[in-house]
């Protein structure tokens, strides 16, 4: 992963892939957990992005 967006668009991918029919019980569950991790991923990128520009404009503590 190189990016938040790239994170929230595989994300996307997985959550619509768990909801398809024919999607067994467990792989959707799988695909989820996957989803929601994630999304989890590209919120730690937003903030680290975050956090670098501010040390680069030098704010950080």
């Amino acid at each position: 992963m190189r990016s938040a967006e790239e994170c929230r668009k595989l994300a996307t991918d997985y959550r619509s892939e768990a909801a398809e029919i024919g999607v067994s019980p467990r792989k959707a569950n799988v695909l989820q957990n996957i989803a929601n991790s994630l999304s989890g991923l590209a919120s730690q990128y937003e903030m680290l992005t975050a956090i670098a520009d501010e040390e680069r404009r030098g704010l950080a503590q």
